[in-house]
This record gives structure tokens, sequence and C-alpha cells, in this order.
């Protein structure tokens, strides 16, 4: 499936981001995410829970806040990570019904090879790079779209969220955006994206701070920027997140912000 091996690269766009690597070991993670795991050579990776049981995939689903290590080294794998204020995130937590993890087959023309290789390369424009994010899941066996009934007012306070960075505004300043006291929008908040406003906040500071190492600045000065006490701080959450320091993003990994 491919012409050389792949190198990391990693894709953000604003409600989902995708990466590609040659093969990655990382520790217990607990995303605000729903992913969509893909071994992109047969091999397949393991997951492993807490309690240290691991289970061997070729494709699979993990839920949001699910912990779990991953482990596909040597084997390249893709990770295709829904946030929660996109379509996909919804209708694929409906698809898990109530599993952590559920194992996937995807349809045999889901995965275009000269594609993939050009993403695994760093080559492949943007339309078709949002395209793989939207065909992977549409490719899943049994997945069919959903109707999602979404609250605007807490889509719209996600992106302000999101756009503020790094400010925050308090929830109560938040609520008067929108026209609801703040008790209202904590509720509206929760139902609508499945994560308090608070856990929102933290994971847009995790994907500014992607972003952020992504243009090689200091830990201390990305630390001071998404709001946290200091440098060593932000390390634990970023790996808490992702699994991985900030430093193998800075050095290992080519990020691209769409």
């Amino acid at each position: 499936m491919m012409s050389q091996p792949y190198s990391n690269h990693l894709y953000v766009w604003d409600d989902r981001f995708l990466y590609i690597t040659p093969g990655i070991t990382s520790g217990i993670t607990q995303r605000h995410t729903t992913t969509l795991l893909v071994s992109l050579d047969g091999t397949g990776f393991e997951l492993g829970d807490a309690a240290g049981r691991r289970q061997r995939y070729q494709a699979a689903l993990v839920g949001r806040q699910v912990a779990r290590a991953l482990d596909s080294a040597g084997s390249p794998l893709l990770s295709l990570n829904f946030d929660p204020q996109s379509y996909e995130f919804h209708t694929l937590s409906a698809f898990l019904a109530g599993q952590s993890v559920r194992a996937v087959i995807l349809r045999p023309d889901a995965l275009n090879a000269a594609e993939l290789d050009a993403a695994g390369h760093g080559t492949l424009d943007k339309a078709s790079l949002f395209r793989i994010t939207t065909h992977l899941v549409q490719a899943i066996s049994g997945y069919s779209p959903k109707r999602v009934p979404m609250d605007m007012r807490a889509v719209y306070l996600a992106q302000t969220i999101k756009q503020e960075l790094p400010l925050v505004s308090s929830v109560s300043d938040l609520a008067q955006q929108v026209g609801l006291s703040a008790d209202r929008l904590t509720h509206l908040f929760s139902e609508n994206l499945g994560l308090s406003v608070k856990s929102y906040i933290l994971w847009a500071r995790m994907r500014r701070a992607v972003e952020l190492i992504a243009q090689q600045e200091s830990l201390a000065n990305i630390a001071h920027d998404v709001g946290f006490s200091d440098s060593a701080h932000l390390a634990r959450t970023f790996r808490q997140f992702f699994g991985l320091p900030p430093s193998y993003v800075a050095n290992g990994m080519t990020v691209h912000m769409l």
C-alpha cells in the first residue's frame, strides 16, 4: 500500500484531527474525542486497559474518555478523532451503543492507497484530506447516518471557546451571550456535546497547545498561553490527552493546521 514508509503527520481541523504514523506506542490516554483506529498494513494494533488486559484489532472505534493504551509499533496506523462539536462524534457515539471499544470492519474500498500514501507523506490536498475523514466513517460496516438534534447555542459556544483562547470567558459570561442562566447553560452544553463546559475548555486548550507546539513555541510560553501554572503541568495534561510528551509532537511529527 505504501511507496515508502510513512512519516508522522498530524492534520487538525476545527472539529476533528487525523494522524498517520509508521508506528506508535503510547501510554494510557483518556481523550474527549471519539476515535477510529485503522491498521494500514493488515498487521493490526493492540489496545490495553488500565488493568493490563490487551486485545488486538485491525480497526476499532474507541469511545470518549475511555482509558486505553495503544501499541502499533512497527505497523502503520491511522487515527481519526472527532471533537464533540462534530456531527460524527454523536453518530459514532450512538453506533458504539454504550461499548467502550468496538471492533469494526471497513468496506474493502474504504482506503484509497494513493491518497493514504500522499497523506502519509504530507502531500495530499486539503479537500481530499477532509474527504478521508468523512468517507472512512461511512465505510464502517453497519454504520448509518442519523439525525442529530443539536441546539445551535451549544455549538456556537463551543466555537466561541476555541476562538477566544487564550482568553476564556466565565460560564456566566458565556451564558449571557446566548440568553441563558449559568445553570441552564451548563445543562444545555452537557446535554448537547456530552461533556461539561469546563471539560470542553480543557480540550480546547490542549488543541491550542498542539498548534503552538507546531509553531516551535517554548513549553513555558505555551503553558502561559493556554492557562497552565507551568510547563510541567502542561506536559502532564498533554500526556493524559494524547499519551505522548509534547516533545514528540514538536520533534517527531509534522503538524498541519487546516
